[in-house]
């Protein structure tokens, strides 16, 4: 343990025994207190978490990830009940009104502490291409450190001798039946950056302007509690996920894939022929102004606007079902990626092959040290978009109590997403090398294309209190547990499709140092590409990374437990997540110990796992396999007032 991981261990004993003891010194007079403050029509509540973190894959090694410290504020204020708005005035056509406001602030010391430790990817190579967090910015390492936010802001108002009501303002529309999983629950993008799907939806859901209207039917023929919900975005769609890269703890666990200062290797292979035998390339994006997290598109309403419909109902049977219909803008259904790439323009410049120094437009052409070796990189600027499509989808989700046979709560929710966007080999759609803005078909062509398609995602689960007396002969254990496919619709989806990320190999040959120009000192990994084309062959990426190919189908089965002891004071949790198409696992347990109503404790696990093989396991659930060196131990204190 090198000294920075002395200081951290440190750290993280002082800050687990502070915890302790301030728990040990509340335990000497245990006590319930009042969780909401309340003035009239007013209530304020909130809580103060605090939440450390350590990865451990391995039993004699740790490093330190996370010092989350939480601020929520949550105001709701019934300013108007009866038709008089504060108890005051008359207002005509509105039954009731409420305000509802969501603050939250964050501090991560994380980013104050800033272990100089390679933070862990896929690979012990993406460690070392990612980097360092001291490699970031300062203003970078602010954004991280700090949240200052009102999540949430709406106002919900029920109208008068009408059975209308509606939500006006930035807020989470939730749709759905799957845990941790989602499939329908698609209106707010996901913070990924968080922490993954190993928080709860509503704290990694990002909140968006919307306007929210429900039309209670009430009985419809033989169905009852029917109504019609109708959610209109009209200028605030953002993508699918919020994404980091490394060397970010909490981001995907591979560097940026259109990260400037990559090196591929120009040797012939399949679909795309180099320009030259053995050179190395360095791809410069210009993407247009777009970025993972800004497509192709402005925020406005011509050009950001989505528009969704839920109809629910119940049959006299007691099976409670909703119809789901939403047109928007690019959003990952099941196991599918919500964005992809589209190459405009592969372009070598005017010197190739004898570029060296600087060309007029200031592109460098340093050298790339590799042990034994020094060999010239040749810039090749590549022209393209995020591509995130309107697309249709339609959705189904219900639920059924059966009593005789089962005695559970029987749970589906599938998905049928029209114009998916994916990266592709299929030689019609990659674009050919040009030299300075001329179409050169004999040099190849783009090492991956843009296409679209459709998605069926889809869920069946099932929630059940059961009696396990030999572990709680008090209180039943709550089970649940759920069964996911993906199909991707269209031929050679195996071969063809992908999303654009790393490979099951990301990397090939070895690793070189930039030795001059803008990137100096950058370490990056000689790459090739091993996205399959027709055939067999293989299509070498000249400008970035490499396929990450996906298959037909993709599955994923969860399990879930849980339970109370000590007079509910005591609350494990215990959940797996099994990938059996991409052989990995994810194990996870937590305990919460509520020392008061108000005052919790909580230890959490959790165990990556790939099985077979010692290759990483491109599971596209992030289920297990893209984690398998990111094993964790935490704590977490949280006070609610």
């Amino acid at each position: 343990m090198g000294d920075s991981a002395r200081h951290v261990g440190a750290w993280w004993v002082r800050t687990v025994g502070a915890a302790m003891l301030g728990l040990l010194a509340f335990g000497s007079n245990p006590r319930s207190t009042q969780a909401t403050i309340k003035y009239g029509a007013v209530q304020i509540s909130g809580n103060l978490e605090s939440q450390n973190l350590v990865r451990d894959p391995e039993i004699d090694k740790f490093q330190f990830v996370q010092n989350r410290n939480t601020f929520r504020l949550r105001f709701d204020w019934d300013w108007l009940q009866n038709s008089k708005l504060i108890d005051k005035y008359d207002i005509p056509f509105i039954e009731s009104s409420k305000v509802f406001l969501l603050y939250r602030g964050v501090y991560d010391g994380f980013y104050e502490i800033q272990p100089t430790d390679l933070q862990r990817g896929q690979t012990r190579f993406d460690d070392q291409i990612g980097g360092r967090i001291t490699d970031l910015t300062n203003s970078r390492l602010s954004d991280l450190k700090y949240e200052n936010r009102l999540r949430e802001a709406y106002v919900d108002v029920k109208a008068k001798g009408a059975p209308l009501s509606f939500r006006l303002g930035r807020q989470q529309v939730i749709w759905g039946e799957s845990d941790q999983f989602r499939l329908m629950d698609i209106w707010n993008p996901l913070d990924i950056t968080w922490h993954f799907q190993q928080e709860s939806w509503d704290n990694i859901r990002i909140p968006l302007w919307l306007a929210k209207g429900l039309w209670d039917i009430g009985e419809v023929g033989p169905f009852s509690n029917t109504f019609m919900e109708v959610v209109y975005n009209p200028f605030d769609f953002q993508p699918g996920i919020k994404a980091g890269f490394l060397p970010q703890p909490w981001a995907l666990p591979f560097p940026n894939p259109l990260r400037t200062g990559q090196i591929t290797n120009g040797s012939t292979q399949g679909q795309a022929n180099p320009p030259q035998s053995g050179s190395l390339i360095s791809p410069l994006f210009d993407l247009q102004g777009t970025s993972l997290q800004q497509g192709d598109f402005k925020r406005n309403p011509a050009d950001a606007s989505e528009i969704g419909t839920r109809l629910h109902a119940v049959t006299p049977q007691g099976f409670e079902f909703a119809l789901n219909y939403l047109y928007g803008r690019g959003r990952g259904v099941g196991a599918a990626s919500p964005f992809a790439v589209k190459i405009e323009q592969v372009d070598l410049p005017k010197c190739f092959p004898l570029c060296r120094g600087a060309d007029s437009l200031g592109n460098y052409q340093p050298d790339v040290t590799k042990p034994g070796l020094v060999l010239p990189v040749t810039p090749i600027n590549i022209k393209a978009e995020v591509i995130h499509p309107y697309m249709h989808i339609f959705g189904l989700t219900g639920n059924y109590f059966e009593g005789d046979l089962t005695s559970a709560v029987l749970r589906v929710e599938t998905a049928y997403a029209m114009g998916e966007p994916f990266q592709t080999t299929d030689p019609s759609t990659l674009v050919p090398i040009s030299i300075a803005g001329r179409p050169s078909p004999s040099l190849g062509s783009s090492p991956l294309g843009f296409t679209k398609r459709d998605v069926w995602a889809g869920m069946v689960g099932f929630d059940r209190p059961t009696w396990i007396r030999w572990l709680n002969s008090k209180s039943t254990w709550f089970l649940t547990g759920q069964f996911f496919w993906n199909y991707t619709t269209g031929g050679h989806v195996d071969e063809l499709v992908g999303n654009g990320s790393t490979g099951d190999s990301p990397y090939f040959g070895t690793l070189g140092v930039w030795r001059s120009g803008p990137y100096a000192g950058q370490i990056e990994r000689e790459q090739r590409g091993n996205t399959a084309a027709p055939g067999g062959k293989r299509a070498d990426p000249l400008a970035f990374g490499n396929g990450d190919n996906v298959r037909q189908w993709e599955h994923l089965v969860t399990l879930a437990a849980t339970s109370f002891y000590r007079g509910g004071t005591l609350v494990p949790f215990v959940a797996d997540a099994w990938d059996f198409v991409n052989d990995n696992n994810e194990v996870l347990w937590n305990i919460d110990y509520y020392f008061t109503n108000d005052l919790i404790l909580t230890l959490q696990q959790k165990f990556f796992m790939t099985y077979g093989s010692k290759a990483p396991s491109n599971d596209p659930w992030f289920a297990g396999g893209r984690f398998s060196r990111r094993d964790e131990t935490g704590i977490k204190v949280t006070y609610q007032f």
